[in-house]
């Protein structure tokens, strides 16, 4: 069985709550990281889609499109306020996602530790029996961390953007 890390990043637009997961497999992990540390523009740490010109979104945009990874963009309905509910369900179809399409390790963009404890809490119950290796980082910490902000703000922009990553993007309502 192939190893694989999911990197995980939600987007909120338009009363749609996105989860993004990005697959990248084990071994491909140094070459991903090394081509999203090079899509960084120049005088940033980070990629973070919502702050970038459209002409730098859709370089990086394209430069996403071109990665050996496969994202999954799990949407549901949101109302202002809360977004834990509507976080719950992705999480919940996130799991589902895994025992189709294994996963080894879950890396989430941490949220802050009282609502990491919630998604710790959503993923035990999602689980139940079921193991899973995961954790909350930084996006500043983990670069592979820009690759579902990246997608999940695509996906939520629509066209022309949704299209410099559809062929390696699926998007699934839970």
């Amino acid at each position: 069985m192939t190893s694989v890390h999911g990197f995980v990043d939600e987007s909120i637009r338009s009363g749609v709550y996105r989860l993004t997961v990005v697959r990248v497999v084990t071994r491909d992990l140094a070459l991903v990281t090394r081509k999203v540390r090079e899509a960084v523009p120049p005088g940033r740490v980070r990629i973070h889609l919502s702050s970038e010109r459209p002409s730098t979104r859709r370089e990086i945009l394209r430069a996403c499109g071109r990665l050996e990874v496969a994202a999954t963009v799990l949407e549901t309905a949101h109302r202002r306020g809360d977004d834990q509910p509507a976080r719950d369900r992705c999480l919940r179809a996130l799991v589902g996602t895994i025992e189709s399409d294994p996963i080894t390790v879950l890396i989430l963009d941490t949220r802050g530790p009282d609502r990491d404890k919630l998604d710790r809490s959503a993923l035990a119950l999602a689980l139940g029996e079921r193991h899973l290796h995961y954790a909350h980082r930084g996006s500043r910490d983990e670069p592979l961390l820009a690759l579902p902000d990246a997608i999940g703000w695509a996906i939520g922009a629509g066209q022309p953007f949704a299209a410099l990553v559809s062929g390696i993007s699926k998007t699934h309502r839970c």
